[in-house]
C-alpha cells in the first residue's frame, strides 16, 4: 500500500509539465493581428450570464482532481490522459499561431458589481479574447469524459461526468470565452487524440515499465 502512494506520487511530478506548456499559450496571446472572428448566428442567439463562471472556474480544478485521480488509480489512463491533453495544447498552439482567431465579448454595462460579475472581469482581465480555436477548455473537457467512460462502466459516475462537461462546455459560451466552432473543434481534436492515446499498438511501445514498477501496474481502484 504504502509503495503504491509513492507511485502515485511519482506520477503526479509529471503534471508539472502542464503549467509549462500552457506558459506557451499567454506568448500567442500576443498574436492579434488579424485574429479571425469564429462566432455564429448562434452565438448571437445565446445571451450573457455571468452565473455560469462557476462551472468554468470549476474546469481548472476538475481537470487537476481527475489527473489526480487516475495517477493513484489507473497508471495506464492517467499517462494516457496526460499525453493527450499536452499533444492537444501542442495542436491547438500551432493553430493559434497560423491561424489567430477571436470571439468578441460583451461590454462592461453588462456586468455588475456582485461576485460573479467580478469573477468574469478577473478572467477577462487576465486572458486575452484571443486564440480560441480550438478550445483548450473543451478539448480538455472532452477527453476527461471520454476517460471516465473508459475506465468505468458505473453509471453515477458517468451519469455525473457527463453532466459536469455539458456544464462547463454550456460556461464558456454564456460567458462568452467560447464559440459553437471553438467547441465543435475542440470536440473533434479530443477525438482523435483519444483514439491514438487508447490504441494499444502505439502505446505497447511506451516504455512505461521504466517508470512504474512492474509489481504495482496492475494497482487500480474500480467503481464497478
Amino acid at each position: 500500500m504504502e509503495n503504491k502512494k509513492v507511485q502515485g506520487l511519482i506520477r503526479l511530478c509529471f503534471i508539472a509539465a502542464l503549467p509549462l506548456v500552457q506558459s506557451l499559450y499567454f506568448v500567442l496571446s500576443n498574436i492579434t493581428q488579424n485574429a479571425h472572428n469564429v462566432n455564429t448566428f448562434i452565438d448571437e442567439l445565446i445571451p450573457f450570464n455571468r452565473f455560469f463562471v462557476v462551472p468554468y472556474v470549476f474546469w481548472y480544478f476538475y481537470t487537476v482532481c481527475v489527473l489526480v485521480f487516475f495517477a493513484f488509480a489507473n497508471y495506464k489512463i492517467y499517462f494516457q490522459l496526460l499525453s493527450s491533453i499536452i499533444a492537444g495544447m501542442f495542436v491547438c498552439f500551432t493553430i493559434y499561431y497560423f491561424f489567430p482567431t477571436t470571439v468578441p465579448r460583451p461590454g462592461p454595462e453588462v456586468l455588475g458589481n456582485d461576485v460573479f460579475s467580478n469573477l468574469v472581469r478577473t478572467i477577462y482581465a487576465s486572458d486575452k479574447p484571443y486564440n480560441c480555436f480550438p478550445s483548450i477548455h473543451m478539448m480538455d473537457t472532452a477527453l476527461t469524459t471520454m476517460f471516465f467512460f473508459r475506465y468505468t462502466k458505473n453509471w453515477v459516475v458517468r451519469a455525473s461526468t457527463l453532466v459536469t462537461a455539458i456544464l462547463i462546455y454550456l460556461s464558456t459560451f454564456f460567458i462568452k470565452q467560447h464559440s459553437v466552432l471553438d467547441a465543435l473543434s475542440a470536440t473533434i481534436l479530443a477525438v482523435v487524440l483519444y483514439m491514438v492515446f487508447t490504441n494499444e499498438s502505439l502505446w505497447s511501445r511506451v516504455p512505461l515499465g521504466r517508470i512504474i514498477p512492474a509489481k504495482v501496474k496492475n494497482d487500480s481502484i474500480k467503481f464497478d
